[in-house]
């Protein structure tokens, strides 16, 4: 991914209800980063910026963030990255459908702190994955991205409104 300043990541959500607090771009990789995702000081909204095709069409989505209270410990997997986590890794996001006027979300069980890129190259200090996957790592970009897009797909982002 190309790397983006707090102008152009601003200028991405500018329909948006609440502005993002852009976090600190200095210490950002962007060369392994297929999307750049970061959670609101709050802890519940997740913020995307990424890119579609070419790296000049870019998105910005909020997503809801609900963190599991389950006190079972069990294991979790993100759906994005399928990376398992011991317990409390991952967390529910939902997005609003466009042009559902709010009365209709979507949700998915992804990787809490919205890391994925990170965890596919095993480029988190957390512990591994416990399932391994022998999946070469741009088998997994592309796994990553296909279910990016598809849920973009299905609440209708992909297109400007």
């Amino acid at each position: 991914m190309e790397a983006l300043d707090a102008t152009t990541i601003r200028s991405l959500f500018d329909n948006e209800p609440s502005k993002p607090i852009i976090p600190n771009l200095e210490y950002v990789d962007w060369g392994v980063l297929d999307y750049f995702g970061w959670i609101h000081p709050s802890g519940h909204l997740g913020y995307l910026v990424t890119p579609l095709g070419n790296e000049e069409d870019l998105r910005g989505i909020t997503l809801r963030r609900t963190l599991s209270n389950n006190r079972i410990k069990r294991y979790e997997m993100c759906s994005w990255c399928n990376h398992v986590h011991k317990s409390a890794g991952t967390a529910m996001f939902s997005i609003v459908v466009r042009g559902s006027d709010e009365r209709r979300t979507i949700g998915t069980q992804l990787c809490k702190n919205l890391d994925c890129s990170l965890r596919i190259r095993n480029l988190t200090s957390d512990p591994p994955s416990y399932m391994n996957e022998t999946m070469h790592v741009n088998n997994k970009v592309y796994r990553l991205q296909n279910a990016l897009y598809r849920m973009m797909y299905r609440a209708n982002c992909l297109y400007e409104t």
